[in-house]
């Protein structure tokens, strides 16, 4: 955490609350499903014990997840583009963007989509002892129609101008990201370098130039070398880092899980050190944070170092908030600061 000050997080804490960073991309619904079985009776019809839901908890997954991070951290206008479906599950997103301070006004909401959702049903037994199911998916599997990506595109150009920064979440295939909508974001971004562009993308990461990437190892091993994917050493991801970096024209931030972030330039890769957790942990959501986190340094006037270590920060925090997407506050960013100084300090 060496290359993040506390006056520093402080200043471009500050500096966030008076900008506006245009969201676009898979706007998704994270639903949680409590079943306590200690209710549960065989069904008369079936020879099966059903799940009695004794409560229901909702959040923003996808992109919608990233568009709560920039609000948590104190954003100053969030605006989303994306496509919904018109159903409760869109209805519900809705609602809860809505809720948080979200601009939804460039939001499309249409009876040809389904609004993406990803239900985890949690069965409760005696003692608190808590399992969960397989996931329930709710997702489109047709491409995007072309009213649909015109009406996208239109909501880009209109939206594009007033932003001081553009994050991308790119993660379902198919998804809003199409193929025109990334090259009209391209040339966007090729427009206008001096506004940050930032990426995330599962399947695509590659594709996308003159914007920041933020792949993982495992996104950035299948779009350099599909075939080496699982047998990668640091020096192979650096260099494919870089590789990546001159092909996209632009740096490029590869996590790596317990240990931080990889900042890839064309001839050079800065190693982030990850912020300390405490475990229990649940990793879920962790991509988000720092996505979000990079997006809005960046926008407040951060270097890549700094922007790459509040990512670290934030994904830190999330990752200990069990079964939610969770987000990281201001007060929580200071907060896991102070503990990695203290960790440094205490380091022999």
């Amino acid at each position: 955490m060496s290359t993040l000050t506390f006056q520093r997080l402080d200043k471009l804490l500050s500096t966030v609350t008076r900008i506006r960073v245009l969201l676009v991309g898979d706007l998704c619904l994270d639903a949680y499903w409590y079943a306590d079985m200690t209710r549960s009776e065989l069904s008369r019809e079936t020879p099966r014990f059903p799940l009695p839901i004794v409560r229901e908890a909702y959040s923003p997954g996808g992109a919608a997840n990233v568009a709560a991070n920039l609000v948590a951290l104190g954003v100053g206008h969030v605006q989303a583009i994306g496509v919904l479906g018109c159903d409760w599950r869109g209805d519900i997103l809705t609602r809860a963007l809505t809720d948080r301070g979200v601009d939804l006004s460039a939001v499309i909401r249409s009876p040809q989509r389904t609004t993406p959702t990803y239900i985890k049903p949690i069965r409760q037994g005696y003692g608190g002892v808590e399992q969960e199911d397989s996931r329930l998916d709710f997702q489109d599997f047709e491409p995007l129609p072309a009213d649909l990506e015109d009406a996208v595109i239109e909501a880009l150009r209109g939206a594009v101008s007033t932003a001081d920064a553009v994050v991308i979440g790119d993660q379902l295939d198919p998804g809003v990201v199409t193929p025109r909508v990334r090259e009209a974001l391209i040339e966007m971004a090729t427009a206008d370098p001096r506004r940050p562009f930032v990426v995330d993308s599962r399947k695509h990461i590659g594709e996308f130039r003159a914007m920041i990437l933020k792949p993982n190892e495992l996104e950035l091993a299948q779009a350099m070398a599909p075939d080496r994917v699982g047998s990668l050493d640091r020096s192979t991801i650096e260099e494919m880092g870089r590789a990546l970096a001159r092909q996209a024209g632009c740096p490029c931030f590869v996590t790596v899980g317990a240990d931080g972030a990889l900042l890839c330039r064309e001839d050079a890769v800065v190693h982030l050190p990850a912020a300390p957790v405490r475990p229990p942990l649940d990793i879920v959501g962790a991509g988000d944070a720092f996505l979000a986190a990079v997006g809005a340094a960046l926008a407040a006037g951060a270097t890549l170092e700094e922007a790459g270590s509040l990512g670290n920060l934030a994904a830190a925090v999330v990752v200990e908030k069990l079964n939610q997407t969770g987000t990281a506050s201001p007060d929580e960013l200071r907060e896991r600061l102070e503990l990695a100084q203290r960790k440094m300090e205490d380091a022999p």
